[in-house]
């Protein structure tokens, strides 16, 4: 769908521009756009499970500190920095370390929009292992890779666990 509403001669966004008087983008050809309109298709598809996942945190917030907060003549930002944020911290935690586990297995967006290219400009981490694997045959090689990016998301997931589980 993203590839129809980004598509440089029919897509809606095109379309839209063209309405505001403003030239074509070549939203997925143009190496200096691909990978940000990737970022922006990406961020897109993940906005909806990151805000459930926030809003089921605050909904599970006591009300007894906001209460006290109140009866002590805080103001809304005060409960909000002192209050609701450090609350919140773990589920922020969670909900960071689930986006980078999203945005690190990203393959399906590229492989379906740009298949990396414009050149390389796209040619994330996942699909440069998809692509090391079956198009260079370099099954070595890609394992590598996958068993290193493996550490990388365990070492970050072990830092943000141990910086969640942290009293300050």
């Amino acid at each position: 769908m993203w590839r129809m509403i980004l598509h440089t001669e029919l897509g809606i966004m095109n379309y839209l521009l063209k309405l505001m008087s403003i030239n074509r983008v070549n939203w997925l050809g143009d190496s200096d756009i691909a990978f940000w309109t990737i970022v922006f298709v990406d961020i897109w598809h993940q906005v909806s499970f990151m805000t459930i996942l926030l809003l089921a945190g605050l909904a599970a917030l006591p009300r007894e500190p906001y209460e006290a907060a109140r009866m002590d003549g805080a103001s809304a930002l005060r409960c909000l920095i002192y209050i609701t944020l450090p609350l919140m911290r773990p589920v922020i935690i969670v909900a960071l370390l689930l986006r980078l586990i999203f945005a690190v297995k990203t393959f399906d967006i590229i492989y379906i929009m740009t298949k990396g290219g414009p050149g390389i400009a796209t040619d994330l981490v996942s699909y440069f292992i998809y692509r090391s694997a079956f198009f260079s045959l370099d099954i070595g090689r890609a394992s590598a890779l996958s068993v290193g990016l493996l550490v990388i998301v365990l070492l970050l997931t072990f830092y943000l666990y141990k910086y969640m589980r942290s009293p300050n």
